[in-house]
């Protein structure tokens, strides 16, 4: 027991790093615009992407495995017949409303993507956008009920 004696003991508890909604929201919303990010960068360098996600499965002995499995995204940026083009930012399954009557970003040029979905992410983690998740969150139907 001399060896314990030399350092210091207490009485503590671990308790779990909680989130604000807000945080939460912000955190959410962040790694969905991270994959963005790493879909245009892919796309301006001219390769290709694949994102995977880690699914637990059962062999047909029954014994259960991890497996890598594609994960299907679906871009949120896209360019019109003058090559102009635009990023959409989503939350709920719904297109924020980022100014009155506005939904999209212009960005202009396809090598000003990247920048443009950083500034993006800055904006998200500095809260600019909260209203605009908060409005997205409210006006979605609850699942089972009737609108």
């Amino acid at each position: 027991m001399s060896t314990l004696t030399k350092l210091k003991l207490a009485n503590a508890s671990r308790k779990p790093v909680e989130e604000t909604p807000q945080e939460r929201m912000r955190s959410r919303m962040t790694e969905h615009l991270t994959e963005q990010l790493a879909m245009a960068t892919a796309l301006v360098e001219n390769r290709p992407y694949a994102a995977t996600r880690t699914v637990t499965k059962k062999n047909e002995d029954g014994s259960t495995v991890t497996v890598e499995r594609d994960k299907r995204l679906r871009p949120w940026y896209w360019h019109d017949l003058s090559g102009k083009w635009f990023l959409e930012l989503r939350y709920a399954n719904t297109v924020l409303s980022l100014a009155k009557d506005q939904n999209a970003i212009e960005i202009g040029t396809k090598d000003k993507l990247v920048p443009t979905i950083q500034t993006v992410i800055e904006a998200v983690k500095a809260g600019e956008l909260d209203a605009a998740m908060n409005a997205a969150l409210a006006s979605r139907k609850k699942p089972g009920k009737a609108a």
